[in-house]
């Protein structure tokens, strides 16, 4: 029983009477853009019944009328409608998208240019005189496309010629001489180049807002996995690389999977921390074959805009002389940005190390050491215990501690962070070196 009512019973407020008994499937959604060429439409309605008062008066004045009565019903006929559409597309779009309202324009627009011939005297037709339908038949194929497509718009224009045809035989016009027939015919053409245009329009228009609507919605999803899920990932990723490298590495292949199903097609604001430090590491390895993993876990977004291009700049110079020096095969890049704003990072590499008496070239001095003091933060270079080497950066480290930032390093450098205390270190057998 439920299933029958919603198959036969009109939905409230869908019109009154029988003649609105179409169901609710048969209504398409109204896009924002769609309503307001709908809008247009319905003003467009009201011009045309402005212009019809205007034609009719005058030609009533004149004695042009033959049919007054029937040419003001016709009058009233379009006020109606004009009404209508304006009460549908205020209160619900998607009843002027109906085929039972595309019939109705067609009858509208059909009705009024077979009305012509017979409300006026006869010579009026193919004459410079004003049409009783003045440009309504252009307004009900623009609706009939937007509501049933191009086809079907078409085809209601290529009736009008058919309608003028039966306008001047009940004008009494004839004979129907070729140069008529051409007009005729070309009033067809007309009408349903009108039709198929516009209704070849709507379905692009829909098209490309259903693309829109796809993309946001995937944008959404994304947010939401990029603050849920693949922070978990990166951070289980950064705890198990020593303890589960297979953890690790399942981690890292399901993180990169799915960023690459959120991210792979979309464009990425680069003012973020995430696309700014990603944008950053593939510009750097972007001729090596170096397998490069990235975790960025974003916090508040607190952090400034020069906090972001000071981290991703550092972190590019860092992983460009892992490219150039290292000899490594694999290098893991980690941000997090913290609660307040600031940011902690890292870059380990596999390589060879670094020697560390040897003095800081131009790079480190100026792209990683320099542009963290710029911000307010330091940067560490300590070698790992199991080979290849580490950069911790990070931000805002004199305004949480009195510890001064980190100066560029003398000409005998200091491994900040190291078991030595800060002190210089002197290399042992073991040490490979590693111009930075």
């Amino acid at each position: 029983m439920v299933s029958q009512r919603r198959a036969t019973v009109d939905p409230p407020s869908a019109g009154v009477g029988s003649g609105s008994d179409v169901p609710v499937a048969t209504e398409r959604p109204a896009s924002p853009t769609v309503v307001t060429v709908l809008r247009v439409l319905a003003v467009a309605r009201w011009l045309v019944w402005v212009w019809m008062v205007a034609v009719v008066a005058v030609s009533a004045d004149d004695g042009a009328l033959r049919q007054p009565f029937a040419a003001w019903c016709a009058v009233a006929a379009v006020l109606a409608a004009a009404a209508t559409a304006t009460f549908d597309v205020r209160t619900r779009p998607s009843r002027l998208l109906t085929p039972w309202r595309a019939a109705f324009e067609a009858a509208m627009a059909i009705g009024l240019t077979v009305a012509d011939g017979w409300v006026f005297e006869p010579g009026h037709v193919f004459e410079t005189s004003q049409s009783l339908a003045t440009q309504y038949p252009v307004i009900a194929v623009a609706s009939i496309a937007f509501a049933v497509g191009p086809v079907w718009a078409a085809s209601v224009g290529a009736l009008m010629g058919p309608a003028e045809w039966v306008a001047a035989r009940l004008n009494g016009f004839g004979p129907i001489e070729p140069r008529h027939v051409v007009s005729l015919a070309a009033t067809s053409l007309f009408f349903a180049i009108v039709g198929a245009v516009v209704g070849w329009f709507s379905r692009l228009l829909r098209d490309v807002e259903s693309e829109i609507a796809d993309r946001r919605a995937r944008d959404e999803v994304a947010r939401v996995m990029h603050d849920t899920v693949l922070q978990v990932f990166a951070l289980v990723e950064r705890r198990t690389e020593d303890t589960d490298p297979d953890l690790a590495r399942s981690v890292r292949d399901a993180d990169r999977d799915l960023r690459r199903f959120l991210f792979g097609a979309a464009t990425r604001d680069r003012t973020t921390l995430d696309a700014a430090v990603r944008a950053a590491v593939e510009r750097a390895t972007s001729s090596t074959d170096l397998d490069v993993v990235v975790n960025v876990v974003d916090g508040d977004d607190a952090s400034t805009p020069a906090e972001v291009a000071a981290v991703s700049g550092a972190l590019a110079e860092a992983v460009i002389n892992v490219v150039k020096h290292a000899r490594a095969t694999r290098v893991v890049v980690f941000v997090e940005e913290l609660d307040g704003g600031a940011i902690v990072a890292s870059v380990r590499d596999d390589g060879v190390g670094i020697d560390r008496l040897a003095p800081h070239g131009h790079g480190i001095r100026h792209s990683i050491l320099d542009r963290m003091r710029d911000v307010g933060g330091e940067a560490t270079i300590a070698p790992l215990a199991g080979g290849g080497t580490e950069v911790t950066i990070s931000t805002r480290v004199a305004a949480s501690t009195d510890t001064p930032v980190m100066p560029a390093p003398p000409t005998t450098p200091v491994i900040e962070g190291s078991p030595h205390g800060g002190l210089p270190v002197t290399p042992s057998t073991s040490d490979r070196g590693r111009p930075e």
